[in-house]
């Protein structure tokens, strides 16, 4: 056995154990209602949702140490391997800062909310709506940094292999659509909000 099959099959567990890490985050991770529990129940759900978020920042590095061992594999002389990884470092970053805010920021916010005069809580709630925007910016950021760098690494394996030529295929078909799909519930989310001022 080689060492670039064992560093491949090493980058291809890391992405394996890193979306299923992502999986398992979104399956406990936590769906509002904070309003309606009782204190002891919020706490609980915060407990909760900093874990699930841990869990995510693991999944996050593993994702881009596999996404390191794809990248080193697709390496080719028109360096679109290499600003694929850019782009999915653009991607991870947001990633953590998006799991920060909705992991560690929202949850303080409600704890200071928990511990407010209960006439104030109509303010806390647009912090947390005006946070949870900044969260989803940087969740679509996320999204569309990783169809991105797919595009490039489709592109670099069609042009110099690396990758089965259906997966590649796959990859530029797919990714593009994902990035129309997310500007489209962008810009109808964005209309709607200019309809409210």
């Amino acid at each position: 056995m080689t060492r670039v099959s064992t560093d491949d099959r090493k980058a291809g567990i890391a992405l394996i154990a890193g979306s299923l890490g992502g999986i398992v985050t979104m399956a406990v991770h936590s769906r509002g209602a904070a309003g309606s529990l009782s204190a002891g129940e919020l706490l609980h759900l915060l407990a909760a949702s900093a874990a699930a978020h841990s869990l995510a920042f693991v999944s996050v590095f593993l994702l881009f140490l596999g996404g390191c061992g794809l990248a080193r594999r697709l390496a080719a002389a028109d360096r679109l391997s290499f600003a694929a990884i850019v782009a999915y470092g653009f991607a991870a970053i947001a990633a953590l800062i998006a799991g920060a805010v909705s992991g560690f920021i929202v949850p303080d916010i409600l704890k200071h909310m928990l511990r407010d005069a209960p006439a104030n809580e109509h303010q806390w709630q647009i912090v947390i709506s005006g946070i949870f925007q900044i969260n989803q910016a940087f969740s679509r950021i996320f999204s569309v940094a990783t169809a991105l760098a797919i595009i490039l690494w489709s592109v670099a394996a069609l042009r110099n292999g690396g990758l089965g030529r259906g997966v590649a295929i796959y990859g530029c078909v797919v990714a593009p659509l994902i990035i129309v799909g997310l500007a489209s519930v962008t810009s109808a989310s964005t209309s709607m909000a200019w309809q409210w001022l």
